[in-house]
């Protein structure tokens, strides 16, 4: 049963979604499972293996799909001193206690623009651990053969992919498309997403960063909204090479990813080209 839960595992994070593994850590007296009896939890609440079944499981089901939601791992606890399982309705009786694992697939980034920069951006954040989306509205650019290393290669309109963008604390967006016009309609269309993204980071010159935002205060995005973008993007190593910028883009990137304020490490690395391709 352990090894038909793991393979579940690797398979629904392979795939890109979160899960939850329910793991008994200790019982006591009479109970439906024993330490070591493991369930997985997918976001739809379909499971595979057991942890006793009845009662104790169906609130495992529960506590596993809040900590998808949450991004956090949490236990249950049904000791003798809180009437142990005879809580639950359960006749057996016994106490046990439960470890609800939150699995993360890894952090994904959707990178707008697979230009030159875009693509060192992406080969590079992939190298990093990111699961990389590359997008573009030029089929010939959004070819997967250019960018084996990538999750998913879209070839598509920009507005409509930002609309699709993906939120939450392990959602990241970096905007290097061919042109200022595009950039700023897809991280108008990243801030009006529901949950926005962890980070989201748009390359331009200090000046193009300056006329993008007043445009978007125009169509009402607030100024808390823009105060999340990073941008210019990057850190200011001082390079100006396609490969140059991905270590700067990618770099603050891991910054944030672990909890450092990215903002605090750099002066503005603008990149004040008009174009990416």
């Amino acid at each position: 049963m352990g090894i038909d839960v793991m393979r579940e595992a690797v398979r629904t994070l392979e795939s890109g979604q979160p899960a939850a593994l329910v793991t008994v850590v200790a019982s006591g007296g009479m109970t439906p499972a024993k330490p070591g009896f493991k369930m997985l939890v997918r976001p739809d609440g379909k499971t595979t293996g057991t942890v006793g079944g009845g009662a104790l499981e169906a609130q495992a089901v529960q506590a596993a799909l809040a900590a998808i939601r949450s991004r956090a791992s949490t236990r249950l606890c049904y000791s003798e001193e809180c009437g142990g399982l005879t809580h639950l309705g359960m006749v057996c009786g016994g106490e046990i206690e439960l470890f609800v694992d939150y699995m993360s697939p890894g952090p994904e980034v959707w990178v707008f623009g697979a230009g030159h920069v875009g693509l060192a951006v992406g080969e590079l954040a992939a190298f990093a651990g990111f699961r990389v989306t590359l997008i573009d509205d030029r089929p010939e650019y959004a070819d997967r053969e250019r960018a084996p290393w990538a999750h998913s290669v879209m070839a598509c309109d920009f507005v409509e992919a930002a609309s699709k963008a993906p939120g939450g604390p392990d959602s990241y967006v970096v905007i290097v498309t061919r042109g200022h016009a595009w950039d700023a309609q897809v991280l108008h269309g990243v801030l009006r997403l529901t949950q926005c993204p962890y980070y989201v980071g748009m390359m331009g010159s200090r000046s193009k960063v300056d006329s993008c935002f007043e445009g978007l205060r125009a169509k009402g995005v607030s100024e808390e909204a823009l105060a999340m973008v990073h941008a210019p993007i990057g850190l200011a190593i001082g390079g100006d090479s396609p490969r140059e910028i991905a270590v700067s883009v990618v770099a603050e990137m891991v910054a944030a990813r672990n909890g450092r304020d990215p903002r605090c490490m750099q002066g503005g690395a603008g990149y004040g080209g008009t174009s990416n391709a």
